[in-house]
């Protein structure tokens, strides 16, 4: 049997249970799909369930306002996915009478849609025969083809992808693989004793699974250092939305750029960006967050002010929870509720 036979016949018996599988709906494709990129499938599921009974059709997302949508997404993180998926949204009800594009390369045209998302909705939503190639794909058809060239994206392998694919069956075609990268064919652990095509895989003949894909070299990744604090003023905490760019459209707490090593010095950094009366209480927990090319070290701080600059704005509790944050500030998010909750501000 040739390999896409053997894969389906494995994907038949053993495909993963997830709420959007067996779906036609495009618009519950498309979801999905933008959800799981850079996120794990277990963690997408309950956003999901979540967001479809918010947001059950393209028309009830498009006529959304943006910080709704924001705030169902928090803890997802990548943000700029949600904002183009309002966008999209509003582009495919309001000017595309409410269906979404039949193939591919339209769909493309869309934000948020890049040659992955569109091969994918259009293989599972309307039977197009095109690979939804991915990091997981490109590690499966890397190491079953035994690829020596270097991987600078997963499209380098769309010719081969295409040669290897079902015609028939390509929605279910790319998500047998999406589920064999995912828990056979792992990056560090492989289960080839488990695998229902290793009998076609070079790499598994030659003993050298874990040898493939050849990637370029890691890019350092940026660091960059922020004190953050939670000021309070007139007993609400102050928080600004970010302007556009990365994490544009969400909110953030007080922040300035590098690590203070005395509270004097911290204390006129402040007061240079317009902050007025600044009282420093105590400090707060360092906390760490991980960008795909950047690094964010932060030192946190508990203050009071008698004023701010423009753009800030002072909050309650209610108020506070109700605003969409990056997962980046998560921890200092907790310790703001916290304080809320016991009276402390």
């Amino acid at each position: 049997m040739s390999f896409s036979n053997d894969l389906l016949t494995w994907y038949d018996r053993c495909a993963r249970v997830l709420p959007w599988r067996g779906e036609r709906d495009p618009y519950r494709i498309w979801l999905s799909e933008i959800m799981l990129q850079q996120t794990q499938a277990e963690t997408v599921k309950g956003y999901y369930a979540h967001f479809l009974v918010t947001f059950p059709d393209v028309m009830a997302l498009a006529r959304a306002d943006e910080q709704d949508v924001l705030k169902l997404w928090e803890g997802l993180g990548y943000y700029s996915r949600a904002r183009n998926l309002h966008a999209a949204a509003r582009i495919v009800a309001f000017e595309l009478g409410g269906a979404f594009p039949p193939n591919a390369e339209g769909l493309l045209r869309l934000p948020g849609i890049g040659p992955y998302a569109a091969n994918a909705i259009a293989s599972i939503a309307y039977g197009e025969p095109v690979p939804a190639l991915d990091g997981n794909q490109a590690r499966v058809l890397s190491r079953l083809l035994a690829w020596e060239p270097v991987i600078k994206t997963p499209f380098d392998l769309l010719s081969p992808a295409l040669a290897l694919m079902s015609l028939d069956r390509p929605g279910d075609y790319n998500q047998a693989l999406m589920d064999l990268g995912a828990g056979i064919c792992t990056p560090k652990g492989p289960r080839c004793e488990a695998c229902p095509v290793s009998s076609h895989c070079s790499a598994h003949a030659e003993d050298a699974v874990l040898e493939y894909p050849h990637k370029p070299a890691p890019a350092t990744k940026k660091e960059q250092g922020l004190t953050i604090l939670l000021m309070a003023m007139n007993d609400k905490l102050l928080v600004r939305q970010r302007p556009k760019g990365q994490l544009g459209g969400l909110y953030e707490f007080v922040a300035v750029e590098g690590h203070f090593d005395d509270e004097a010095a911290l204390s006129a950094a402040l007061s240079a960006r317009g902050f007025r009366g600044v009282r420093l209480i105590r400090p707060l927990p360092d906390a760490k967050h991980v960008f795909t090319h950047l690094v964010w070290r932060m030192w946190g701080w508990l203050a009071e002010c008698d004023g701010a600059p423009e753009g800030f704005i002072a909050v309650n509790s209610a108020q506070l929870n109700a605003l969409p944050f990056p997962s980046a500030l998560r921890v200092y998010r907790e310790i703001a509720e916290g304080l809320k909750k016991g009276g402390k501000f």
